[in-house]
């Protein structure tokens, strides 16, 4: 933990606005980059992480105990978005901004940005990347590959690197990026556009994962063929396959779609619902 602020020295004088060196903004965004989840509660979720990461720019800027502390307390208050997508562009227009000692514009432009650059980063991450991620890295893990938790480490990989020019993008922007969020109706589109490509790549999975779910059922006709009456053994599963392929794992990717939109169970009591389901259908023979 840095110092406590009565016993800083003095770094700044006068009271307009300071030049941050890049040793100081380098240091608020590592901090940042590394420990905004470490103090996550339940009362200000990320408030403590994103305030440690502003003191070396709060103890650079501000001269006096008071206004550190006044500072501090600031930045004390609820705060939660996204971590990766959206918290760095919006900490990198905090510290660009006190370095300007506008305070108020500091704490108004974190509860403007923090609900929507939370809603852009939850549907690019939630939604259209990690299930994408996911069932690529799935496929090679079936197939007997060690990529796929190779893949998934990666991915982890990617999204901390992408925090740094997040980060600077929001330093050089300022206040401009509420203004960039807010123009065209941008978390709208990214949120369809996500929602579209997530579900028709998760859509054509459905074949290679789900292959497995087939039906054992099958009944015997009696036919006449040269005469002759012979028994003749026909599979469910053949025919529905004949009719639409993989019409099973079809029908129940949209069981657990309409499980999850239209009677807005949580992903755990999908999960427990498919179960159900399948031990049952498993147990009668269907599946």
């Amino acid at each position: 933990m840095s110092e406590p602020v009565e016993n800083r020295p003095v770094e700044t004088g006068g009271q307009g606005p300071v030049e941050l060196d890049r040793a100081t903004v380098g240091n608020a965004m590592w901090r940042h980059l590394i420990t905004l989840q470490w103090s996550w509660n339940y009362e200000r979720m990320q408030a403590l992480g994103y305030c440690y990461s502003m003191l070396p720019v709060i103890n650079k800027v501000y001269r006096s105990r008071d206004e550190r502390i006044a500072a501090i307390k600031r930045h004390l208050v609820f705060y939660n978005t996204n971590p990766q997508v959206g918290s760095p562009p919006i900490f990198g227009a905090t510290v660009a901004l006190e370095a300007q000692k506008q305070g108020q514009v500091v704490d108004s432009l974190k509860v403007a940005l923090m609900g929507p650059l939370a809603g852009i980063g939850d549907t690019i991450q939630a939604i259209l990347y990690r299930p994408i991620i996911a069932v690529f890295a799935a496929s090679m893990a079936l197939a007997g590959s060690m990529g796929g938790p190779l893949l998934m480490f990666l991915s982890g990989l990617l999204w901390t690197a992408l925090m740094i020019p997040l980060f600077w993008l929001g330093y050089r922007e300022g206040v401009g990026l509420a203004s960039q969020v807010a123009e065209g109706g941008l978390v709208t589109r990214i949120t369809d556009l996500a929602t579209m490509m997530g579900m028709v790549v998760i859509g054509g999975f459905v074949p290679s994962i789900m292959a497995k779910v087939q039906t054992p059922l099958e009944f015997a006709r009696r036919v006449t063929v040269q005469g002759k009456v012979t028994e003749q053994v026909v599979k469910i599963q053949s025919v529905l396959d004949q009719i639409v392929p993989y019409l099973i794992p079809v029908l129940l990717v949209a069981f657990a779609y309409w499980l999850l939109r239209g009677l807005k169970l949580s992903p755990v009591w999908v999960m427990v619902v498919l179960f159900v389901v399948g031990f049952g259908l498993s147990a009668i023979g269907v599946l």
